[in-house]
């Protein structure tokens, strides 16, 4: 997989960078290096890169897991402030990520190189094109989900029809294009063919892409409950019915290329104390941990292990009250190590070589369909789909981390499913807020920005603010991230009239994108 990356980084240069010749023939051509992007390179290259939306590793700052309750310091403070990362860049995302899609689109669309070696090795020209398109889905839905407005509509456009500063879209314009393309690029799958094993998130399983671009639609027609709830039920329902992911395997996950450098310094800044070389600035959030023990949550055993930050912890590895997390949010160094001390540490199963990472799992999808259910959007049983997706979630640390039953026991999770505390509430806002918080147990080091997500739009789970987080004058924590200046200076008339008119006027951490109208922080 080393190799296919590193032809791909290729690939795109020669893809920017190539020209005429001319009257000079091949004088000036390499041999030995590819002249026309593959695009089986290209998707390589783009689908490589969704692992920046559960954790972020090679720049040290998974702020997607601090901000979601899930991680927090344990050496000393710097992000505990809530606003030193602030901006986020769509740069890359644009120039690389989301271009490469584009470009196999177009190559699979020409008639003129459909049917080139250089597009056919990838696979069926129109699972190519479906997949793509649910890929850039994917990356235009986390996008938006994290900073609002987008250029959208006139994005990609500069050589052909010369606009090189394109306007921002709404978020509510964006989810519109978005349903419509997906559901156009699910008819298109043709699962009569597949594509080659370049394609590193379904290994070219088109049943499975299918599922996936059911299931990104249903994440977001649910958000739109509470400003567009007529449209959201029935891209909800479409859907549903067109049909979400059903087995844990046909998750959207990514798994760990043991080479790449960026695992390594994941493992660097969370591996607890089996790895000699660990650094272990990060450490299990006091959130998830004490709402693992509120719940008795057997969860807990395949999340977090008493080889500590400091080394083995006292205390039985089968008991959740002998786990402790960190709070998130001291003003010293001094607190956060005090804080940390006899603190549990990350799985080892998280860090290891080939790890694999949630992006949507099987697990949410079915709460969600859950949460879709107790609203009447859906004609299904709200109790039978919350416990499916609860299932899902051991099922998931079962297959891919650590099995709870080996701790547990064999019916430890039909005992969860059973308790009190678990069971789905007859009341409808007393069952909403349960579908959530299990997304949230869930959803440790997977669906990171769908879980912030879900924070805003129900405070679920609560996450008070440290009394000196409050003091830096934090109103929550954040609702969004600002637009990185680059786009303010090359843009800035398109990213001030977004800010005008779909931003209150500010582009702020606590400005709001389009279906975030909780009033609950």
């Amino acid at each position: 997989m080393k190799y296919i990356k590193s032809l791909a980084v290729a690939a795109l240069a020669l893809a920017a960078t190539s020209c005429d010749m001319g009257d000079f023939g091949d004088i000036n051509a390499n041999p030995n290096k590819p002249s026309t992007a593959y695009t089986n390179m290209l998707f390589t290259y783009s689908a490589q890169w969704v692992r920046n939306f559960t954790m972020n590793g090679s720049t040290y700052d998974p702020w997607m897991q601090l901000r979601t309750g899930y991680l927090s310091e344990s050496k000393n403070n710097q992000y505990g402030g809530l606003t030193s990362t602030s901006t986020f860049g769509t740069a890359s995302y644009y120039y690389y990520y989301i271009k490469n899609l584009n470009t196999i689109i177009a190559l699979n669309s020409d008639e003129a190189t459909k049917n080139e070696v250089y597009v056919t090795s990838f696979g069926d020209n129109a699972n190519q094109i479906a997949a793509s398109r649910t890929l850039r889905a994917f990356y235009f839905m986390t996008l938006t989900d994290i900073l609002g407005p987008l250029p959208y509509s006139e994005a990609f456009k500069g050589e052909s029809e010369g606009i090189w500063s394109p306007k921002y879209d709404s978020q509510e314009s964006i989810y519109a294009a978005l349903d419509a393309d997906l559901v156009e690029a699910y008819s298109q799958f043709n699962e009569n063919a597949s594509l080659s094993k370049a394609d590193i998130l379904y290994n070219g399983d088109i049943n499975k892409w299918k599922k996936f671009n059911a299931s990104l639609r249903m994440m977001m027609a649910i958000k739109m409950k509470d400003v567009d709830p007529t449209n959201g039920q029935a891209r909800f329902a479409k859907a549903y019915a067109d049909g979400g992911m059903t087995e844990v395997e046909d998750g959207f996950h990514y798994t760990f290329d043991a080479s790449n450098a960026d695992y390594s310094s994941w493992m660097y800044y969370v591996g607890n104390a089996n790895y000699a070389a660990a650094n272990q600035n990060f450490v299990p959030n006091a959130f998830i941990v004490n709402a693992l023990k509120e719940y008795n949550d057997p969860r807990m055993f395949s999340y977090f292990t008493l080889d500590g930050y400091k080394g083995k912890v006292e205390g039985n590895p089968a008991d959740v009250n002998a786990y402790k997390g960190v709070p998130f949010g001291f003003e010293t160094n001094t607190e956060v190590i005090a804080a940390a001390e006899g603190c549990a540490s990350v799985n080892a199963t998280y860090c290891e070589a080939g790890a694999t990472y949630g992006l949507i799992t099987t697990a949410r999808t079915k709460l969600v369909e859950a949460e879709a259910a107790v609203l009447g959007w859906i004609d299904a049983d709200p109790k039978a789909l919350y416990e499916a997706g609860i299932k899902a979630s051991f099922d998931f640390q079962a297959t891919y981390h650590t099995d709870v039953t080996k701790i547990g026991g064999e019916t430890c999770v039909d005992d969860y499913l059973a308790s009190e505390k678990i069971a789905l509430s007859s009341d409808k806002e007393t069952a909403l807020k349960q579908i959530v918080m299990q997304r949230f147990l869930a959803g440790f080091m997977t669906d990171a920005i769908e879980s912030w997500s879900d924070w805003r739009r129900y405070n679920v789970p609560e996450m008070p603010m440290t009394t000196w987080q409050i003091q830096q004058g934090n109103v929550a924590y954040p609702y969004r991230l600002t637009y990185d200046p680059t786009e303010e200076e090359t843009n800035e008339d398109n990213v001030n009239a977004a800010i005008s008119e779909w931003l209150g006027g500010e582009d702020g951490l606590w400005s709001r994108v389009w279906w975030d109208v909780a009033d609950n922080h």
